[in-house]
């Protein structure tokens, strides 16, 4: 399209075309395109005598208003480049914090995940002791309860032979004591040694004594006492014995369990600060994934904007160097046109 001046210039010099020498060479000097067409043709009525010197103003007008778009294109051309530049450095350098901060999150993760693998492996060996030490403690409960039904049980068999011992003891004595010159009954005899085999044994000497016996006189009935209250005091001084090994066994079973207790005390402490630094370890590899997957969302999402940016760039400046080239041929075509004009403007006067 033609330019306002060269409207302007139409207009002013539309008179008469002839053809003249300065238009000739004008024609030689200018590339063939539209403009320079155009632009011989509106000069081609400027050899109108009278004219001529406001053809001069209005292609000085045209070259100053060029020189001007040029002046400002490229200004502005300049600041648009320098945007596009810092927005690309910026771009640049988020890619780079991203991307540092992925490699960062990464070695973190190979750590945490190694602290997880090591956390795992302390929590299952402390959850094992723990195991073995409530075993152990069940097992010394369980020890002490036999300890205790055994004694029991030997303290309630000792009792029940030492009541029956006493029992006999008694009728002997009561025997001896009358001086009746008579003793137990044989059917008595026989229940007595039958008992104390019961209580004490078949080769118990007390059965023994009693049932070999060619006669139960006293002497054999003094004999018997004496056995019986040996016997008896032997079995009182047992249980007497075994009580007060009680106390020592009663005290080291409190030892045991106070040990254990304290060892599994220790150990639920380990299992509880194991636990809880597994699962802060575990939360923070969850928070370092989700961190990492926004990360990598960000990188592609600023790799495709970086790569927009200078696809822009390369666009608006190879747009931009079409346009000025055009606009240096269209100023170039202006000088050279009131160049000739200047230099045949007496001739193209006449």
């Amino acid at each position: 399209m033609l330019s306002k001046s060269l409207i302007v210039l139409v207009i002013v010099t539309m008179a008469i075309a002839t053809e003249s020498p300065a238009l000739q060479q004008l024609r030689n000097k200018l590339d063939q395109n539209d403009y320079n067409s155009q632009l011989v043709e509106m000069l081609e009525l400027s050899l109108a005598g009278g004219q001529l010197d406001r053809v001069f103003e209005l292609l000085q007008k045209m070259v100053d208003d060029l020189t001007g778009q040029i002046n400002a294109a490229n200004l502005d051309h300049a600041s648009r480049m320098a945007g596009f530049e810092q927005s690309i450095e910026q771009l640049e350098a988020n890619l780079a914090s991203i991307q540092n901060e992925v490699q960062t999150n990464s070695r973190k993760v190979g750590e945490i995940t190694q602290a997880i693998s090591t956390l795992t492996s302390t929590s299952v060996a402390v959850k094992k002791q723990l195991e073995t030490i409530n075993q152990r403690e069940e097992q010394i409960r369980d020890n002490r309860q036999k300890e205790v039904q055994a004694m029991e049980t030997k303290q309630s068999a000792s009792s029940k032979i030492l009541a029956a011992l006493e029992e006999i003891h008694d009728r002997l004595v009561k025997a001896v004591l009358s001086n009746t010159g008579s003793f137990l009954e044989e059917s008595e005899k026989k229940e007595m040694i039958k008992q104390i085999k019961k209580e004490l044994g078949h080769k118990h000497p007390l059965a023994l004594l009693l049932e070999f016996s060619s006669k139960f006189d006293e002497a054999t009935a003094k004999r018997a006492i004496e056995l019986i209250e040996q016997i008896i005091e032997s079995i009182k001084e047992g249980q007497l014995n075994r009580e007060a090994n009680q106390t020592s066994v009663e005290q080291n079973f409190n030892a045991l369990v106070n040990e254990v207790t304290v060892v599994r005390d220790k150990l639920e402490q380990d299992n509880q600060k194991t636990t809880s630094a597994l699962k802060n370890k575990q939360n923070d590899l969850k928070i370092i994934q989700r961190r990492n997957k926004q990360l990598y969302k960000n990188q592609e999402n600023t790799q495709q904007l970086l790569e927009t940016i200078r696809v822009q760039k390369d666009l608006y400046d190879s747009n931009f160097r079409s346009n000025a080239s055009k606009r240096e041929g269209q100023l170039n075509s202006l000088k050279t046109a009131l160049q000739i004009l200047r230099d045949n403007e007496q001739a193209l006067k006449k």
